[in-house]
């Protein structure tokens, strides 16, 4: 019986000797490239049938010839890079050469050092061609398809398990075999150790020797000595257990629990009838996971040996570096132009395109980096100063490095070397990429971690946030034209101005934006207005939008945001029987309407302005200065607060210096009045609402001389009077009550200030009668707050504020 299955296999599965080793199988491991997903790489016949090795630790390669071991079929000799075979690994030589080279006696290509038939040329029939001998074999059947013919297969109706152990006889050899004795369990075999109880560390330095070597600077330490290197080895300092499992991370894993329920043998939710490997669990790594197979992404070869920005397998001259002056830049080999070669000139600005940043765009000569070849204008950002403008410049607050690896997105790169996987080609090595298959955004969010993360809402997830983002629900083209706005704009918009905003969405096409968090996506250069609004009730709520201006909010809970004292619709009223707004709880005076007037407002009294005390002496009084002890600094910027306000400079013309740039001053030689009304339009206008009798700006009702216009000499400009600036600049204060002593009654005694007779100077008492006040025993504490509001406050020190004698 079983002699018939292997006939029926033989005739079933039997396949010529061209589709398993042909022209089209670069790698020779029986899969033909048209499928082979790793063309260069071997198959191992692990897991899923894709043409790529399974669990394959791609940065061994001990001749260092940038080809990693597993493909080097000359591992220990380097590859000499002659255009001829140099994908295989070894110094061969191209046929009909050999006397320029090594000895190559019978001209096949391959050196007489590791030729096994020196004197007999290899025939290339794609059966053993790396072996020098003109192999020539009829038999086409592969009876066990394990991609080994027949004719040499000393196993025929046996699988080849590749295991790198003896993989060549065709027969499912063990690693337990006699003939393979590991004593130090290194993978080196001990008829090859040379360090039979030293396990070897694979460090890319004399790997296949079994030994723990170092190299002489100590680059490749391994610490826990698990043949890790240690800038390779996950845990450093835990040894890894060689159970087959992700033994490349140098982690000491556990081999999976591969039982799941019935149908699901491997228990990774993939059932066994659609499962292409049923008892080994699917990765879940976005790379092939719908196979059920533990697959990992193929690689991409990054090495670059010459370090020029050419990876080798696209340099001519992997050993040499490119001399980049626009001659053949891009072959990798330091070429040489003529004397008669001429540098060109593309943008024809007299720049030459080797010292050209912008070759395709003409320089414009006006003193502003006029040596770069890029039309610069007075107003492009560029605030690295690395030559390209912050609306091309991925990194514009970072200098590029300008070091031929990305040298025109702006960002500072680093050379990477050998040895860099990163599959996604963000730049974040795959070592420390937690999303190894997706690219970082790079948008100054965690752009660390290898992950696309954003940090503000970005919904069609192109890397720049909504808030941003011009184009919010259409993903940006990265294009390297405009790529900051968002949008998938084409190249050939065009942008006047170069300021990113292309013409066809640019309200100013000729005008740089000015990118000053005003209004940036029209493309003009605006200023965000300078607005000052007077607040003449002092209710919190400004003028323009006040319907009573004099008179202040109640704040009951209905109608707030009026301005106005309104009483709810229920009824219901709180007591205020002097009709001031302010209800009697809180009404310092509930039989005497509050004056509203600036001072003191919300205590419900008729106060008055104390004109005289200004400590600052910047001609705002005390009482509705905001800094009392800091004098104003009068540059028509919220002059009234009484606080050294400062303007920002700007390139903007302000002929009437009153915060209004002249394209939007109505009444560019006449400075705005800031009164509340129409403040934007830069003409000293007036409010009805506000007469202002003598027509100087300040309303009436806060004009101390209303038929005569102020002086606004920046000294009190606020009272409305035609006032003139002292000579002096401090007058003398003896007591520091805030009074001048030419005004001061009682020049060697402070004020009290209590509301009676403020203006004197004098430590005055306020007699009994002089107010109604919720203060029963007159000590100074309202009853509200006052524990014994029928015995005087004794102010011995000892309690004072609870409004108790104390004993």
């Amino acid at each position: 019986m079983l002699g018939f299955c292997i006939a029926v296999f033989a005739v079933v599965f039997s396949v010529p000797l061209g589709s398993v080793h042909a022209d089209s199988d670069i790698d020779k491991d029986g899969v033909d490239d048209s499928v082979d997903k790793c063309p260069n790489l071997q198959e191992d016949y692990l897991g899923a049938l894709d043409g790529c090795p399974s669990e394959y630790v791609p940065w061994y390669d001990e001749d260092g010839d940038g080809i990693e071991d597993g493909v080097d079929q000359c591992p220990d000799q380097k590859e000499r890079y002659n255009q001829f075979q140099d994908e295989d690994g070894c110094p061969d030589t191209v046929p009909g050469a050999g006397e320029f080279g090594l000895p190559d006696s019978d001209q096949d290509g391959i050196v007489d050092l590791i030729d096994l038939c020196p004197t007999q040329a290899e025939n290339y029939n794609g059966i053993e061609d790396s072996d020098g001998c003109p192999d020539d074999y009829i038999i086409s059947n592969d009876l066990d398809q394990d991609g080994i013919p027949d004719a040499i297969d000393e196993c025929p109706s046996l699988d080849e398990v590749y295991n790198r152990y003896m993989d060549s006889d065709g027969c499912p050899d063990e690693l337990q075999d006699p003939r393979m004795i590991d004593t130090d369990d290194d993978g080196v075999p001990d008829i090859f150790d040379f360090c039979v109880n030293e396990r070897e560390t694979m460090n890319n330095y004399r790997d296949a020797d079994g030994c723990p070597d170092f190299t002489n600077g100590g680059v490749f330490m391994d610490k826990d000595a698990d043949g890790v290197a240690d800038r390779y080895d996950i845990c450093p300092n835990e040894s890894e257990t060689i159970n087959h499992y992700a033994d490349y991370d140098g982690c000491p894993d556990s081999l999976p629990d591969i039982r799941g329920p019935p149908g699901d043998a491997d228990g990774d939710q993939i059932p066994d009838g659609v499962d292409e490997c049923p008892l080994k669990p699917e990765r879940y790594n976005q790379h092939q996971d719908a196979d059920g197979c533990p697959d990992i992404p193929p690689y991409k070869s990054v090495l670059d040996v010459d370090r020029d920005g050419v990876v080798d397998s696209q340099d001519e001259c992997i050993n040499a570096p490119e001399t980049y002056n626009y001659f053949e830049d891009t072959d990798g080999c330091p070429d040489f132009v003529g004397e008669e070669f001429v540098i060109p000139d593309s943008d024809n600005d007299t720049i030459d395109d080797l010292n050209d940043h912008c070759p395709t765009q003409a320089e414009i000569f006006n003193n502003v980096y006029d040596h770069d070849g890029c039309p610069d204008s007075v107003n492009t950002p560029d605030r690295d100063h690395d030559g390209l403008p912050d609306s091309i410049d991925a990194c514009p607050l970072l200098r590029e490095t300008y070091n031929h690896i990305q040298d025109d997105d702006g960002c500072p790169e680093e050379d990477l070397g050998l040895g860099f996987l990163d599959f996604d080609d963000d730049r974040v090595s795959d070592l420390d990429d937690k999303c190894p298959t997706q690219p970082e955004t790079h948008n100054g969010y965690l752009d660390a971690d290898g992950c696309p993360d954003s940090l503000l809402a970005d919904g069609d997830a192109d890397g720049i946030p909504d808030t941003i983002d011009q184009c919010p629900t259409t993903a940006e083209v990265w294009n390297q034209f405009f790529d900051s706005d968002g949008c998938p704009d084409a190249p050939g918009e065009p942008d006047t101005d170069f300021d990113g905003i292309i013409d066809s969405m640019d309200e100013c096409p000729t005008e740089r934006e000015r990118f000053n968090s005003y209004q940036d996506e029209d493309g003009c250069p605006d200023f965000e207005p300078f607005i000052i609004d007077y607040d003449t009730d002092f209710d919190g709520i400004p003028n323009s939008i006040d319907d009573c201006p004099l008179v202040p909010e109640n704040y009951n809970g209905y109608q707030d945001e009026d301005g106005c004292t309104d009483t709810r619709l229920d009824g219901s009223t709180v007591p205020d029987s002097d009709g001031d707004g302010i209800i009697d709880y809180a009404d310092l005076c509930p039989t005497r309407a509050e004056t509203f007037n600036g001072v003191l407002d919300f205590d419900g009294c008729p106060d008055h302005y104390n004109v005289t005390r200004d400590r600052d002496f910047d001609g705002v009084i005390d009482d509705i200065d905001q800094c009392p002890l800091v004098a104003e600094v009068y540059n028509r910027y919220q002059d009234a607060d009484g606080c050294p306000d400062v303007i920002h400079e700007s390139l903007v013309v302000d002929s009437d210096n009153d915060g209004i740039d002249d394209r939007d001053d109505l009444c560019p030689l006449q400075p705005e009045i800031y009164n509340g009304f129409e403040d934007t339009d830069g003409c000293p206008d007036t409010d009805e609402r506000l007469p202002d009798a003598d027509g100087d700006g300040v309303p009436d009702v806060l004009d101390l001389c209303p038929s005569h216009n102020e002086v606004w000499n920046r000294y009190l400009d606020l009272d409305g009077c035609p006032d003139e600036v002292p000579n002096i600049a401090h007058p003398n204060d003896t007591d520091d009550d805030g009074l001048p002593d030419n005004i001061d009654m009682c020049p060697t005694e402070k004020e009290v200030w209590n509301k009676y007779e403020d203006a004197d100077g004098c430590p005055d008492i306020v007699p009994e009668q002089s107010r109604y006040k919720h203060d029963l025993d007159l000590d100074g504490i309202l009853n509200s707050e006052d524990s014994c509001p029928l015995e005087a406050e004794d102010y011995d020190g000892v309690e004072d504020a609870d409004g108790c004698p104390d004993p």
